[in-house]
């Protein structure tokens, strides 16, 4: 004859886990203790962050070996019409008008100032007798001056201060062109290179530890020896390619077997280079970055801490209560509740609300954990609530469901490289799923844990409402009643 379920009947199998937990400390330590020491472990290694990765630099690259100056001091000296004297500013215009027919005067920082972007001028002096001599003086210290400056850098961006002075009217044509020109050059050249610069960017930077190299073999032997995880070469005309608009090339070793401490140490080497160049030449390019979901430094626990909530969820719930429930079939408790009034779905009713019930503190105690670590997930908590709920009860009763169908705990604990580690890798909590092949992308939503991923990364990160996530609910709302049903099915007698 048929009963109906009595729920003082199942409370009182409830109040009877509840008391024999509370009396097996092993079993509330295992329960209780376990998922926050797992939690903080977890918490601390993703909430931490990478630095001093060891580095190896080798910088060879050389100053400039001359100066504009001194370019377009040989340029003109080369020019069979222009005869040079190098003078100081302080005797440049000595016998101007007379011995002298022009001044040239090349400032201190003519090249730092090409280098940098600027452009520069040059102050050009002519007393001569006629106007033809004045232009011919003048368009050949501009071509000059042109020559050098195309030749160093590969641009001009000189002009000339021309102040050209006739002391008698024009003489007749068939003059002689050629010119004493006095060149007063203090031009200190430019001494920084993008080698320097680079290195002692990366001294001040706390992602990498430097290791000095002095040739490009000691870098890729520490690599090879692991003493390294990333490495750089800067050659010797680096510097000077780039003045002169070419592509130079830096060579980057990377150790790409340990892929997170290489990438941070790739993207503040690429940072580091592109400082240098915009502090050395002032050439940068803007780049306005807007965050539309998140924001800049977020860590890994801020990023994954809502899904492990979830798969925290999902090992503990059904690998603690699986095991329980099995010990008690084991030690004969179920054959004798069976001579008891209580049905057998009484029974498993009452195991599935104490282990529920554990299984919610489990997750709050997670929860407060992950929370500690990242405050700004506070807001959300409400939320994420019915999603975490429901992998809880699912994970419950599968577990009940599963282990009434073992013989021993080496069965159940089979279960977990099929049913629970698996879920780490392919739910998305770690790796997005578009990493998977296509034969293998519907794999992952033969699982619960992706559809709580999916639902809590919209509601954590995407700003979504409940609404917007009742399909990843519904799932998991179906993988709840499936659960149940399993749990509470009838069994057969053997």
């Amino acid at each position: 004859m048929s009963r109906g379920i009595n729920g003082r009947r199942v409370g009182t199998v409830t109040r009877r886990i509840f008391r024999q937990i509370r009396r097996d400390r092993r079993t509330l330590g295992l329960m209780i203790i376990a998922p926050v020491v797992v939690t903080v472990l977890f918490a601390f290694m993703f909430a931490g962050s990478i630095s001093h990765v060891p580095t190896a630099l080798c910088v060879s690259d050389e100053p400039l070996d001359t100066t504009l100056g001194g370019e377009i001091s040989s340029q003109l000296a080369s020019n069979e019409n222009v005869s040079v004297f190098q003078r100081s500013s302080s005797t440049a215009f000595e016998g101007l008008g007379e011995s002298i027919q022009a001044v040239l005067l090349l400032p201190h920082n003519l090249t730092s100032a090409l280098v940098t972007g600027q452009n520069i001028t040059v102050r050009l002096v002519v007393n001569v007798t006629s106007e033809l001599q004045a232009n011919f003086i003048q368009a050949t210290i501009a071509n000059s001056t042109a020559e050098a400056a195309a030749a160093m850098f590969g641009r001009s961006g000189v002009e000339l201060d021309r102040n050209i002075t006739f002391y008698v009217p024009l003489p007749p044509m068939g003059i002689n062109l050629s010119f004493n020109l006095s060149v007063a050059n203090e031009d200190l050249g430019f001494t920084e290179t993008v080698g320097s610069t680079f290195a002692q960017l990366l001294s001040h930077n706390d992602n990498v530890s430097i290791i000095t190299c002095a040739s490009r073999e000691d870098v890729v032997e520490l690599l090879s020896d692991e003493v390294a995880i990333a490495g750089v070469y800067i050659p010797a005309d680096f510097t000077r390619a780039t003045l002169r608009g070419e592509a130079p090339a830096l060579e980057l070793f990377i150790n790409g077997i340990e892929s997170t401490e290489a990438a941070t140490a790739l993207s503040t080497l690429q940072s580091a280079l592109s400082d240098a160049l915009s502090q050395l030449f002032g050439r940068s390019t803007e780049m306005n970055l807007t965050y539309v979901y998140g924001e800049a430094g977020m860590s890994m626990i801020e990023l994954v801490g809502p899904s492990m909530i979830g798969f925290l969820s999902v090992f503990f719930g059904f690998l603690i209560p699986g095991i329980f429930f099995l010990r008690e079939r084991q030690q004969g408790t179920l054959e004798r509740m069976h001579a008891s009034p209580l049905t057998d779905t009484e029974i498993v009713l009452g195991y599935v609300i104490a282990f529920i019930a554990v299984s919610l503190v489990q997750t709050t105690l997670v929860s407060f954990v992950i929370l500690y670590f990242s405050p700004a997930l506070l807001t959300s908590v409400l939320v994420m609530l019915p999603s975490v709920v429901l992998l809880a009860i699912g994970s419950v009763t599968l577990a009940i469901a599963v282990s009434y169908r073992m013989k021993n705990e080496l069965q159940v604990m089979q279960m977990i490289p099929l049913f629970i580690v698996p879920q780490m890798f392919l739910s998305g909590l770690l790796f997005p799923l578009t990493m998977l092949p296509p034969y293998l992308a519907v794999l992952p939503y033969l699982f619960p844990l992706t559809y709580f991923v999916m639902a809590v990364k919209a509601v954590v990160f995407f700003e979504a409402t409940l609404f917007d996530v009742i399909l990843p609910l519904g799932v998991l709302l179906l993988y709840c009643f499936l659960g149940i049903v399993l749990s509470v099915a009838r069994r057969s007698k053997s």
